[in-house]
């Protein structure tokens, strides 16, 4: 997998890290340290350790091992309709996506860790993709962690600032990058 690849994933990640970002720092009522560290920290370990599970559980020694080109032809047709899922899920919240009704709260744990959990399922997803396809995942993940902690920054303080704009045209620029990920992956190994 090249650099522009782990780079166009990893952004595809990161605007929806962003997203989830921008959404909470719209709604608080002033940015503090402590919380904006909380968030960091939970998307960091979230996403990091899920894009390593799931290119683990590809190790297996099934996989690992194997010599089929049917089986190498079918693992990289899973890692383009896993690619093509998530960038479907994001363009279709493009247009779908209704306006935000911004409202004072303060950043709640409880909250956090959900919002981590959800966006730990496409890096586990992604994870996978890179299993079959992949070669460097240490590469990725720390790539996917740097990015992740600057979109929780930029998501907060933009949020904080602006509300929530521009959340329809960031999910098609998500959405686009893991979709031209999928295509290449296709067009390269079939």
């Amino acid at each position: 997998m090249s650099i522009a690849e782990i780079l166009l994933v990893v952004a595809g990640l990161s605007i929806n890290v962003f997203l989830i970002s921008q959404k909470d720092g719209a709604m608080i009522r002033r940015i503090r340290p402590g919380s904006l560290l909380m968030l960091c920290v939970f998307f960091f370990v979230f996403e990091s350790l899920s894009m390593l599970a799931g290119f683990r559980l590809t190790r297996i020694t099934f996989f690992r091992n194997s010599s089929s080109t049917d089986l190498k032809k079918f693992c990289y047709f899973c890692a383009v309709v896993l690619f093509l899922i998530i960038a479907a899920y994001m363009l279709f919240k493009a247009f779908t996506e209704r306006e935000i009704d911004e409202h004072l709260t303060e950043i709640s744990i409880t909250r956090t860790i959900l919002q981590a959990i959800g966006v730990a399922v496409f890096a586990f997803i992604c994870g996978i993709g890179w299993g079959f396809i992949g070669h460097n995942i240490y590469l990725a993940t720390g790539v996917l962690a740097a990015a992740t902690v600057i979109a929780v920054f930029s998501g907060i303080y933009m949020g904080y600032r602006d509300g929530c704009r521009y959340r329809k045209g960031f999910f098609a620029v998500g959405g686009s990058c893991l979709l031209f990920v999928g295509v290449e992956i296709l067009v390269r190994y079939f």
